[in-house]
């Protein structure tokens, strides 16, 4: 909604939503940072964004719609070219009798409702909706891609001879950059950030490409593509990342950039590989112009977040997060970075690799073929006068000590090591030769996460769980406790699933537990200390997820259970 960050704040005041003290400090920090209000206070967590639009729309007298559980027919969505719903961030849900329900970001857009109306004939009836909720249902249009690839396919391919002649392998530079090959690449981009895809493979066989995407962290086959245009789609993925054509022998990592609308980018992280049917690419999206999730959004909720929250109040020390890789560390960082990302503080970042730009923090890049490595770049951010450090990996030794000595001297340092729970990453820490009395010194959480599946929220039913489950993951069976799944509807390709949220264990680095770390203990000691202090493990809060209606059991099971 088009409202300036005066009138927001009066709405905010007006309404109660945020304590005072709070809403000043976020006004500070939008004005600071040339943000709008909204997004600091949906950072910040202070609020919800579906919350803070339909305050906004109660307060100006505008209609609210909750997109999240409508799905329009195509026929109404096509009513507005694609192009123009992403340009104007509109969808129309609904048609009744002569009034068409048209969901905005700005209501207040009269040129485009009157267009709209000229356009398609019907009066138009506008709704506000928020951005989450735009962005998700403006992926409705695409919803069948074997359909568009056959006829991109018959109406392209078949036309045009991509096939590169054996005789001719530098003529495929040029091929790549055909309309057809182009149509293809774009066609795969859009498809894999509406179905929310973390990673797009393109893999070859001996007679095809398979593409397959990655969602909500599981691969799902996709289509297969004819085996004679593999080429000339390596070729246009490497152009675009500015790789070498001609190389073909060894793994090649690059980058591009995608647009999809006015506020829509996507960043491409590209790995090639050789194998033995040729080069297998995958792409890696990462939505840029998505803002960055809030602590509580990720899934840090109750007495784990208080805990989180406690650590970064302190000046210095270390927060660490573990586990294994793609489970969502560094978005956990992130997040943490941008409340911490303030005018009075100098954050400084080095990362392998960036995975998004920050606006007021300085983020250096691992370069280790100029010796640019984690450990070097972090003795140089030492003499740079850094308020916040934020290592991507500690993974040797020397790393290691340079992390504990910069937490030592007065910095708050943020780092993710690979470890299977939080307990863990104290013992790791000594194989690293760290000493137990410098850990016991600086460390001042551990946050060990998972990621599990949601439950589609447009599907869900409850059950009661079969006995033998529920004693397995340690839970007394009654009848009475209800348990959810999801029983599969197209909004979730009948998976049950949609979307991630973390799983987490929080260990709270207590006076006692640094006299047990400094002691010299054994991980059950450790552990044994935390529960009496109360610490949630992962399992549990897993389970307590299950309760909610938020995640499965069965996804409990499988991230949690060796």
């Amino acid at each position: 909604m088009q409202i300036s960050d005066e009138q927001l704040k009066d709405i905010v005041v007006q309404s109660k939503l945020v304590k005072l003290e709070e809403l000043e400090k976020a006004f500070k920090k939008a004005q600071a940072q040339e943000k709008d209000l909204g997004d600091i206070l949906v950072e910040e967590g202070l609020i919800s964004e579906e919350y803070l639009t339909k305050t906004i729309a109660e307060t100006l007298g505008i209609d609210y719609v909750d997109l999240s559980n409508i799905k329009a027919s195509k026929e109404i969505l096509n009513l507005i070219p694609e192009e123009m719903a992403r340009v104007h961030r509109i969808i129309a849900f609904k048609k009744e009798d002569n009034i068409l329900s048209l969901a905005m970001e700005n209501p207040s857009d009269f040129e485009t409702i009157d267009f709209i109306r000229k356009k398609t004939g019907f009066n138009i009836k506008p709704f506000l909706a928020s951005s989450r909720d735009l962005d998700k249902a403006l992926g409705y249009y695409k919803a069948d891609i074997q359909k568009d690839f056959a006829k991109i396919i018959k109406e392209n391919i078949a036309k045009s001879k991509v096939a590169v002649p054996e005789e001719e392998p530098k003529g495929i530079g040029k091929v790549a950059q055909d309309v057809p090959v182009v149509k293809i690449i774009d066609t795969l981009l859009e498809y894999g950030v509406a179905q929310d895809a973390s990673d797009i493979h393109i893999e070859k066989r001996e007679d095809k490409t398979k593409i397959r995407f990655r969602i909500d962290g599981v691969l799902h086959d996709i289509i297969d593509l004819p085996k004679e245009i593999d080429e000339v789609l390596v070729a246009r993925i490497k152009i675009l990342s500015r790789l070498k054509i001609d190389e073909t022998r060894l793994p090649q990592d690059g980058r591009f950039k995608f647009s999809r609308g006015k506020k829509d980018f996507v960043s491409l992280r590209v790995s090639i590989i050789p194998s033995f049917y040729g080069e297998d690419v995958v792409l890696r999206i990462l939505k840029e112009s998505q803002r960055v999730l809030t602590l509580n959004e990720l899934g840090l909720t109750g007495k784990n977040l208080d805990i989180v929250k406690g650590a970064m109040e302190k000046p210095y020390g270390m927060i660490l997060v573990t586990g294994p890789t793609g489970c969502g560390k560094t978005t956990t960082l992130y997040s943490i970075l941008n409340i911490l990302n303030t005018p009075q503080v100098k954050i400084c970042t080095i990362e392998d690799p960036i995975e998004y730009g920050v606006e007021g923090i300085e983020q250096t890049q691992v370069k280790p073929e100029i010796k640019l490595t984690f450990s070097n770049g972090l003795r140089s951010f030492l003499r740079h006068d850094p308020d916040i450090i934020m290592v991507g990996e500690i993974r040797d030794t020397e790393t290691a000590e340079i992390a504990i000595h910069s937490a030592l001297t007065g910095h708050l340092m943020l780092s993710t090591l690979h470890t299977n729970d939080a307990v863990a990453a104290i013992f790791r820490f000594i194989d690293l030769k760290v000493q137990p009395f410098l850990l016991a010194s600086t460390l001042n959480i551990i946050a060990a996460q998972r990621l599990v599946r949601k439950i589609c929220q447009n599907c869900i039913e409850s059950y009661i769980p079969d006995k033998k489950m529920l004693e397995s993951l340690g839970i007394k069976f009654d009848q009475k406790i209800k348990f959810y799944r999801g029983k599969g509807c197209p909004q979730c390709n009948n998976t049950g699933y949609k979307g991630r949220v973390g799983i987490y264990e929080v260990l709270n680095i207590t006076n006692t537990i640094s006299e047990i770390i400094n002691k010299g203990t054994t991980l059950e000691e450790v552990k044994k200390q935390a529960a009496k202090e109360g610490m949630i493990f992962m399992h549990q809060d897993g389970i307590d997820k299950a309760k909610e209606g938020i995640t499965t059991l069965e996804e409990v099971m499988r991230v949690t259970k060796a």
